[in-house]
């Protein structure tokens, strides 16, 4: 590298020229008009920020995120839990001639809940040592005989009797998963977000290196496999590790599109992208409700989540690499192929600059740029980047928390849980239609910190509310979900601006997974509210106005260049290192 020196041109293009006039490096300055060295942000100033063939590209590749939400949130239905109680021996009572109300009361024992209100217990019931003759007595004179004080209460010992009126069948009551079991729905739910931190590393990795394109359509099939596997699941267990590995794949699905989205566009469009993105998941979110109601077996409503993938097939046709990643990876040609095509669709020409902007790398340069690879350690190596990053990390952790905690726990709210779910889901297009002119008109920072810390104060104020107003609970709830939607659709922008190029998906990947812990804890911590009801949105509202006040100490991204190397992301902010994105 003695006989080299640097030469810095514009974005994503960093290249080195020779110092001495040796024969090779006339050669390679002779060719250097007919190389191809592609600046991706110069041929946006012709293609559009979001021009016909960014759009073209856009809507199709967005399709995963709906699907991504159907198996998501699909759980809150495939695991409803309907009234239930123990399963009895009423045939053994059949002489008493009792009604069905007297059979109650001498086979399911009276307790309190946790509002400290009786009600018919679920986990137990009466035993009773009998003799054949006892049952030749009326009912009255076997109450007389057998006074409830005196009763011994067992645990359910026979299974359980599900209210089917309303949901022919769910994973909980084909498994029985309630009373001591009950814990195995929530480490279901457990189990999909780890499976998710799994696949936002190791996906995250693999789209740096092998590129968008093969891990998105690699991680459609298995999804769309591991997800027809989970419906005919023979029992909870193999159902569970079905979802674990769903997740994993669910979560490459939904990130890739993210990430593909984002770098299609120009700089000025990226909070429009990033946010119309989310879109699909909100309606994806909001027509779940639609499908459960008209669907009411668990093992046909996850058939009907996965057929969408089908409409994947056409993604190998349709969606092509990410010029950006190419460049990245010194693939010039295959960029400069993808631009050509571009600017037909857009009906545009580009000019010849756009596709020889520098002098190429030597050979053997080249092959050391092609062979370079990154990991998350990269993200720690300097001051900036390792601040940023864990402040990133943290921000999406609590934004997942609460997220999921509020929308898994719909069922708790008062009213009817498919029109909850529904609002609950409908909330977000407006949260992200908002987001996208807070995003353009007050960059990224106050509208993050604002909406966490409001969000925050609403899930607080919302179980402190009596009983009595569930309407009012509903609606600060629900305001919280608006806050904490908008806010996971701009920590997706703001990640997405703030991590270099070269280590952008593992960036995004380690983000993820971050926020899948908090995506694993929430189920738990809504089952603290077993000890004070409003624990778990004490628990939500403080770690969402932490996060906000952290927001403030991130660099502000919007309207500048994404940085390309991992200098650049560490000095993007300072005064005259990153400058604004050029205006046309």
């Amino acid at each position: 590298m003695a006989d080299t020196v640097m030469a810095e041109v514009d974005h994503d293009v960093i290249v080195l020229y020779p110092r001495s006039e040796t024969q090779a490096g006339k050669e390679r300055h002779k060719s250097a008009s007919e190389a191809v060295v592609v600046n991706y942000d110069k041929a946006l100033e012709y293609l559009g920020g979001f021009g016909p063939w960014q759009r073209r590209v856009f809507f199709p590749v967005a399709i995963p995120i709906a699907i991504s939400a159907l198996q998501v949130m699909g759980i809150v239905f495939l695991a409803f839990e309907p009234d239930f109680q123990c399963r009895v021996p009423l045939e053994t009572f059949s002489e008493l001639n009792a009604t069905p109300a007297e059979l109650l009361n001498v086979t399911i024992p009276w307790e309190l809940n946790k509002d400290k209100e009786w009600e018919r217990s679920q986990c137990k019931r009466y035993s009773y040592n009998l003799s054949d003759t006892v049952f030749n007595t009326t009912y009255e004179e076997f109450v007389e005989a057998y006074p409830a004080a005196n009763r011994t209460q067992i645990p359910c010992d026979r299974g359980y009797q599900h209210d089917t009126s309303e949901y022919k069948s769910t994973v909980v009551t084909d498994w029985d998963l309630v009373c001591g079991d009950s814990w195995k729905v929530n480490l279901a739910e457990s189990l999909w977000m780890a499976g998710l931190m799994v696949g936002a590393v190791v996906g995250g990795h693999a789209a740096d290196r092998w590129g968008r394109k093969p891990v998105l359509l690699v991680a459609l099939a298995a999804d769309c496999v591991f997800a027809t596997a989970s419906a005919f699941s023979p029992n909870y267990i193999a159902f569970a590790a079905y979802r674990f590995l769903m997740g994993a794949f669910t979560m490459v699905t939904t990130l890739v599109p993210f990430v593909i989205g984002t770098e299609l566009v120009s700089s000025d469009k990226r909070g429009l992208v990033g946010m119309v993105i989310w879109i699909y998941w909100a309606v994806a979110y909001v027509l779940l409700a639609g499908i459960a109601y008209l669907i009411r077996p668990w093992m046909w409503l996850q058939i009907a989540m996965t057929v969408p993938f089908l409409v994947c097939i056409s993604f190998w046709w349709i969606i092509p690499e990410s010029p950006r990643w190419l460049i990245s990876r010194n693939r010039h040609e295959e960029a400069a192929a993808i631009v050509r095509k571009a600017a037909e669709v857009a009906n545009v020409t580009i000019p010849d600059e756009v596709f020889h902007d520098a002098i190429p790398l030597s050979q053997e340069q080249e092959q050391a740029k092609q062979s370079e690879t990154y990991t998350f350690i990269d993200l720690f190596k300097t001051p900036n980047l390792r601040k940023w990053s864990l402040n990133l990390f943290y921000n999406w952790m609590v934004n997942s928390l609460v997220y999921y905690g509020i929308s898994l726990n719909t069922s708790a709210l008062s009213g009817n849980v498919y029109l909850n779910f529904a609002m609950s889901g409908f909330v977000e297009i407006p949260a992200y239609l908002i987001s996208i002119y807070l995003l353009d008109k007050f960059g990224r920072r106050w509208p993050l910190c604002i909406l966490l810390v409001f969000g925050g104060v609403s899930c607080i104020v919302a179980f402190f509310i009596p009983k009595s107003l569930g309407w009012l609970t509903t609606t600060l709830a629900m305001t919280g979900k608006f806050c904490i939607t908008a806010t996971f659709g701009i920590v997706y922008v703001f990640s997405a601006e703030i991590f270099p190029t070269v280590v952008r998906q593992i960036g995004i990947g380690m983000a993820s997974m971050s926020s899948r812990v908090g995506g694993i804890v929430a189920p738990f911590v809504n089952l603290l509210d077993s000890y004070w009801a409003p624990l778990p949105y004490v628990i939500f509202g403080g770690t969402s106005i932490i996060a906000g006040l952290l927001t403030l100490l991130l660099p502000e991204t919007n309207k500048k260049q994404l940085p390309s190397t991992l200098e650049e992301g560490e000095n993007f902010g300072k005064e005259g290192i990153v400058n604004q994105e050029p205006k046309e």
